[in-house]
């Protein structure tokens, strides 16, 4: 939960999951559904479908047994490097070295490495610098330390370096280049994207939804469905086995703009209601009907929640 996610946005995230699944066993029987429905809100979802396949793996082949060493660790799903060290030196108090971001812009400016072109080093060179550091007998505690200390003191911005203890022997702050340390990421040029997600209802509002692909955003979540950028709405639902009558459309009801990492999207929301029950229209292939009120057990994602309760509002006052 902590990757890419602070730890005042998780604890609650944290708590409510582990009441629901206690062990690895619990996780393990729980459905996709149920485990994505527990991670609601918190983002990057892949986290949570490797987080429920990892736990499948040791079940398995583990019988249960949590793996003890990097490479193990490293073999399971949504688990690198840095990750594996973090358990293994927290659960076990094994030497094991981490480098996350924190942990890199404190060797980074201590070090005077990673920052402007002629101070550049290896990604290898750089583990090395982490792995000279990692205590051999506490490694636990000392991985815990630097990157509180990354993350409290040593910050990306407003750095407290009068007050740091390891300001004497830190090459950024003698140099007087804290800011430059670590070099700043050149960002991917920006891309355009336009989207059209049709919102589709039955007489009472249950929601027809689809699974998406293994791979890319929000793999393998179930969503709401998507009309081609050329495709007219009508044609749509005939491409989906769904009827043209008993219907009432709403071409681009609603415009939407947001980005997603380098990506600016632009969402026109299409919303057919049929007059219908959903039994009456039948299922497509590789969707489901669902309950509105059902839809908080799904494990939508949070855009996606928001968006069928958007179509919703906009049906119930026309």
């Amino acid at each position: 939960m902590l990757q890419q996610t602070q730890v005042a946005t998780v604890v609650n995230y944290f708590d409510r999951f582990i009441e629901q699944f206690p062990d690895v066993f619990a996780l393990q029987r729980a459905s996709q559904e149920e485990v994505l429905a527990a991670w609601h809100g918190l983002g990057y979802y892949r986290r949570a479908l490797n987080l429920h396949r990892t736990a499948d793996l040791i079940v398995r082949e583990c019988s249960g047994k949590f793996p003890k060493t990097v490479s193990e660790l490293c073999s399971l799903p949504g688990i690198g490097r840095s990750t594996a060290s973090s358990i293994v030196a927290a659960v076990w108090n094994e030497p094991a070295t981490i480098l996350d971001a924190n942990v890199r812009r404190v060797l980074s400016r201590f070090h005077g490495v990673n920052g402007p072109d002629d101070t550049q080093i290896t990604e290898l060179e750089m583990w090395k610098l982490a792995e000279s550091h990692t205590s051999e007998k506490n490694a636990r505690n000392y991985n815990q330390a630097i990157m509180d200390f990354g993350a409290l003191w040593c910050k990306v911005s407003n750095p407290k370096c009068n007050e740091c203890p390891l300001g004497s022997n830190c090459v950024a702050y003698q140099t007087s280049q804290v800011s430059s340390f670590p070099a700043k990421k050149r960002s991917s040029p920006l891309q355009c994207k336009t989207i059209r997600p049709c919102v589709v209802f039955d007489q009472r509002f249950d929601c027809l939804l689809r699974q998406r692909e293994s791979s890319g955003t929000y793999a393998s979540m179930w969503d709401t469905l998507e009309v081609g950028n050329r495709v007219q709405p009508q044609a749509f639902l005939l491409q989906m086995n769904l009827p043209t009558d008993n219907v009432c459309l709403f071409d681009s009801v609603h415009t939407n703009r947001y980005q997603i990492s380098n990506q600016q999207v632009t969402e026109k929301l299409t919303v057919a209601k049929y007059n219908i029950p959903a039994k009456t229209l039948g299922t497509p292939w590789n969707t489901r009907w669902t309950p509105f009120q059902s839809l908080k057990n799904v494990g939508l994602s949070v855009r996606t929640m928001q968006r069928i309760q958007l179509a919703k509002s906009l049906l119930e006052t026309k």
